[in-house]
Order: structure tokens, then sequence, then C-alpha cells
């Protein structure tokens, strides 16, 4: 994080809460706090992505959020958050839908009351002090981390709130498709204990993910992974299932690298949210909540949306999944009561694919699934594209086009293309 400045305006009476928030953030001791919005938005555009502006309660002139929309609209900042208590749905909507990349509502950061930041200064220019306390670095207590940089692959991140809805299957499935489409990928694992990813492919052993931890910093982004199959690159789980804890502090950083070298980065995660799993989620720029079939179903994605919302994750970036779908029915329409705050939240299904797939990737062939012309590699491909156009990368080729031209099939009714209008 080194050269990265943070830099806030808020209220006196806020500034403790704009310093927590920084904290839980990863800020340490370099948040400085300027005395107007004009003064943050030229700090900003004088360094060039290179800049973190939090933006906390005001109480005159224009508003939090109007601040905050004008900082991200400047395209100068690396990231743009609102800092405010009590933050309503309508207000983390309005943020998602002005570019604004987190709304962090102290209250829900794990301590009582913010911190006192230093009293011999002025709150505008106070520096955020080294004995502001850190949140413990628990699943009960994960901040928001920060949010995704522009300008490096997509990280897209499979999860969900119980086991058994085909996760590793689907991950394994989306890796084929953009290796197809001309894409470098790196398949992530962050099933540290148990995952199993690489074993879709074939590959005899998992690359060690405690091997990026040693030293100061994550190994170089051209030493992850192991050959899986043409274009594609699969890293994890642990190999020892007790160095799990070494690794999981580090799973933003190994992220990153990842980003940096791979043109996407498919993360698979564990059946629980873990550290790890957390600041994958954090980190997305799409969280593909997976869900199932049966009894339950909607309560696990309920859970698993409401603790990414938690986290901080903008709603813009969640999407919903419903894997084992039927082709002929209407399945995917049952989770809509699961929505839970995601009203601008898109939804997906990917078919069954029933025996074939299952007997394929436990041999070690997810390589073969489009080959074969696997309805459920077909509709995974769909899905991956349309998640691809919606970020802007999308590969240039005509391989990729039929997919996202595929998902056009599917009609929305008159009602809700209302629904989508309101949410844009």
């Amino acid at each position: 994080m080194s050269g990265v400045e943070w830099l806030a305006c808020a209220d006196p009476e806020a500034v403790a809460d704009v310093a927590l928030a920084a904290s839980s953030l990863g800020a340490g001791n370099k948040l400085e706090f300027v005395h107007d919005v004009e003064e943050l938005r030229r700090r900003a555009s004088d360094r060039p992505g290179a800049v973190w502006a939090l933006v906390g309660s005001r109480s005159g002139g224009i508003s939090d959020i109007n601040a905050a929309a004008a900082i991200a609209a400047d395209g100068y900042a690396r990231s743009v958050s609102i800092v405010r208590r009590d933050a309503s749905g309508s207000l983390r909507s309005r943020a998602a839908r002005a570019g604004i990349d987190l709304v962090i509502d102290p209250s829900e950061l794990g301590l009582a009351s913010a911190p006192k930041v230093m009293d011999a200064e002025p709150p505008e220019v106070a520096v955020l002090s080294e004995r502001l306390p850190r949140t413990p670095s628990t699943v009960g207590h994960v901040i928001p981390a920060p949010p995704p940089v522009k300008g490096r692959a997509p990280v897209i991140v499979f999860c969900s709130g119980r086991g058994g809805v085909g996760k590793t299957a689907l991950a394994a499935a989306a890796c084929v498709a953009a290796a197809s489409w001309g894409m470098r990928v790196c398949a992530l694992d962050l099933d540290l204990s148990c995952g199993n990813l690489y074993s879709c492919f074939g590959v005899p052993g998992a690359f060690d993910l405690a091997r990026l931890c040693e030293g100061e910093g994550v190994a170089r982004p051209e030493a992850i992974g192991v050959a899986a199959c043409e274009r594609v690159r699969v890293a994890g789980p642990c190999e020892r299932p007790e160095l799990a804890d070494i690794v999981m502090p580090r799973t933003s950083e190994i992220i990153a690298s990842c980003a940096s070298a791979f043109d996407l980065v498919a993360v698979d995660t564990s059946t629980t949210f873990t550290e790890a799993s957390a600041q994958a989620a954090q980190l997305a720029d799409r969280l593909l909540i997976v869900s199932g079939p049966g009894q339950g179903a909607t309560a696990s994605l309920a859970r698993a949306s409401g603790l990414a919302v938690r986290l901080g994750v903008a709603r813009t970036r969640i999407a919903r999944l419903e894997n084992f779908a039927d082709p002929r029915g209407r399945g995917a329409s049952r989770l809509a009561c699961a929505e839970v705050g995601l009203e601008a939240a898109r939804q997906f299904s990917v078919v069954d694919g029933g025996e074939e797939v299952r007997e394929l990737l436990c041999a070690g062939q997810a390589a073969q699934l489009l080959e074969l012309g696997v309805p459920f590699a077909e509709s995974a491909a769909t899905m991956l594209a349309q998640v691809l156009a919606e970020l802007g990368q999308l590969p240039e080729c005509e391989a990729a086009r039929r997919a996202l031209d595929a998902g056009g099939a599917h009609k929305r009714s008159f009602f809700g293309r209302k629904r989508e209008a309101r949410s844009a």
C-alpha cells in the first residue's frame, strides 16, 4: 500500500467515525483530514489512482453522498467511500449507482463506539493516531477491505451458505469457458483446508498457497499456480490444512497478485465464510452466491447474501446463481423471496449437469466440458459471458459473443424490465 494517500473530509463530530472506518480498512496512521471537499478533489487529481477518499457526515453545504459522487465522477480517486452511521438501504443503492465503492456503517465494525482522534489538533487536519484500536481479524468482525482496483483483471467469486451446491463445478466450468475465449485464467481455491478444485483438471496435487506467504510479500505473479489446461493455472488450497491460518491474512495480497498476472481470476470458496472467503467477497467484481435445489435453499441464500452486505460488499457486485436448474421449468423464480435487500441483484441459472458432469469432473476432465457440448458447461459459459459483458471485460471473439447471445433466449417480463430500470 506504499504510495497510497488516505484522505477524508467530515464534520468535526463525524471525524472519529471516519477514523474508525479508515482503521478498519488498514490505513494505519496514514489518514489525513482535509478542510473541504474541493481540497480533497484537488488532492486526488494531483495523484490519480493513488488516493483512497473517505467522506463522513456533513451538516452544511454539499451532502456526503453528493460530495462522494462528485469525487467518484472525477475518476481520479482509487476508491471512494461514505462513512455514515445507520446507513439505509436507499443510501447504499444511491451510492452504488453513483459509482461510490463502499458505504461503511461504523456501528457494524464490531465496536460499540468510535475511538477518539487526537485532541491536540483541529479535526480537519488531524492525522489518524496509532492509538486507534484494531478490530480483530475474525469473521465475526470482518471489516470492508479496500475495494477492487480499476484496470486489473476481473475477480469472480463463487460462494454459498451451504455445501453441495456445485461451486467447484461452476468455477471449473467458468475457467474452461474463459480459456476457450483466449483469456489467461487463474483458478484460485480458497477452501484452504479441504479444497479440491485442482482435481477437476486432473492435476495430481494442489499448488500450496502457503508457498506464496513466505517472507515479507507474496511471490511473483508468474510463480502462482500450476498448469491445469491450456491458459488455465490452478492455485490452492494449502497442502497441509494446518497452514490455512497462515494464508488467510494474506488472501487480499494473493488475489491482487493473481489479478495483476491473469485476464480473469475465478475464486472457489469454502462452504462456510472464513476470513479468506470474506476477503475474496470484498474484493470481488462479482460475488456469485450459488444456490441449489431442495429444502433450505432460500434460507442459505438469505444468510449468505445478508453476510455479504454486512461485509460491505456493494449490492451491485452481488448476483444470485441457481445451479441444477431445470431447463424446462422456472425454478429460479422460487429464489425471489430471498433477495434480502438485493433489489438490484442479477439472477442467473445454470442447468443441471447430471451424472455426466460429475463423472467428467471426478475423472479430472473439466477441459472436456465445452468440447463435448455439455448443456451445463454451455449455460455456465453464457452466465460468465453475461457477467463479463456487464463488467466491460467480454473478450472480442466469436465464441464469447455466441455465449452472450445465447442468454438472450431468456426473455424478461414487462414488470422485470421496470424493476431493472428502477435499479439502474
